[in-house]
């Protein structure tokens, strides 16, 4: 599938060439979505003979542009991957991914490093904590973190302010090539 989609020189997103895959974008149900609405990037796989792939899930959520390119192709181009289906978070009435949160936590400069955690709280449903390393724990510090979330997400998570060293050993713990800043403690149980 790697070779299935490629960007041109516009930078309007990965063109699909339709000779080695079909792609869908489905929803929870397996139902196709419209433009505009991010579904998981379903594909079946032409000319393949060995292990064709059928309706094959990739996981990944992201949304889809059709129409003519400035390069001329007019087959559908895929937008940047918003998420992975398994880590989609349901917080609040708002579905939201990793990527988003660390965005929004990577451009604040007052932030040296941090933990996003997602566990199950107590009524079943998705908590989000925000583990930020620092010593300013000051109420207008928590503020405008919550207030940067509200504005970009719509909602706001839990902020703890802990020291940073502490948090920069659960970020690079023992046996570890890569940091972990997100960190998914909910029950699987279904």
């Amino acid at each position: 599938m790697q070779s299935s989609f490629t960007e041109c020189g516009h930078h309007c997103g990965g063109h699909l060439q339709p000779e080695l895959i079909i792609v869908e974008f489905l929803d929870s149900d397996n139902n196709p979505v419209p433009e505009g609405t991010p579904g998981e990037v379903t594909i079946t796989t032409i000319g393949i003979t060995g292990m064709p792939l059928l309706r094959f899930k990739t996981g990944d959520i992201c949304d889809r542009v059709s129409g003519r390119c400035e390069c001329g192709r007019n087959t559908i181009r895929l937008k940047p991957i918003i998420g992975r289906k398994g880590q989609m978070i349901k917080y609040k009435g708002t579905t939201l991914y990793p990527p988003a949160l660390n965005d929004i936590l990577d451009n604040m400069p007052s932030i040296k490093n941090y933990i996003i955690e997602v566990y199950t709280n107590n009524i079943g449903t998705d908590d989000i904590r925000v583990r930020i390393g620092g010593s300013d724990n000051s109420e207008e510090f928590i503020k405008s973190v919550k207030d940067s979330f509200r504005s970009k997400v719509r909602v706001a998570p839990e902020i703890v302010v802990e020291a940073e060293e502490k948090i920069a050993k659960d970020i690079f713990p023992p046996m570890s090539r890569k940091p972990i800043k997100f960190v998914d403690l909910r029950d699987k149980k279904q």
